[in-house]
């Protein structure tokens, strides 16, 4: 039986992590801008917990903490401005009354839902000025991104 090496790709010099950084964060700053008069003032964290809870359902708060990669404290004042907002409740957790289930409202996830489908769109028309080459190279490259995020996605 004859085993062949798998061989990896070359390791991504410098250069290319620059700009693969660069163009990820200058994504991320246009992505947040679009929506931003219909967000009002619950900010980037805010509206990042929102989306959390809007697909994945309510959760503790401790657990959504983790998934928004945040301190407690600082998840605890965010979920506050989403409750003072009508955006989200808090209820005592079944399994142990000393902690909290967080969960978005209805109006929370319509505001979420509202702000995903105008980036989403926003992007989309953005992609379509892409050239079929560019755009079929974005879609092949979504497994390895979506890998780089993990659950964070």
């Amino acid at each position: 039986m004859t085993h062949h090496a798998t061989t990896r790709p070359e390791t991504m010099d410098r250069e290319e992590a620059t700009r693969l950084y660069l163009a990820i964060a200058r994504l991320s700053r246009w992505m947040r801008r679009q929506g931003a008069s219909q967000r009002g003032d619950l900010g980037h964290g805010g509206m990042s917990a929102l989306a959390t809870l809007t697909n994945a359902g309510p959760m503790r708060l401790g657990d959504l903490a983790n998934r928004e990669q945040v301190a407690p404290p600082t998840l605890s004042r965010v979920v506050a401005s989403l409750e003072s907002a009508g955006y989200a409740v808090r209820t005592p957790d079944p399994a142990d009354r000393r902690a909290s289930i967080v969960s978005a409202t209805e109006e929370g996830q319509q505001i979420a839902r509202g702000l995903r489908s105008l980036r989403t769109e926003a992007l989309r028309n953005r992609v379509e000025r892409l050239t079929p080459e560019q755009h079929e190279a974005l879609v092949a490259a979504l497994p390895a991104l979506e890998a780089l995020v993990g659950d964070d996605a």
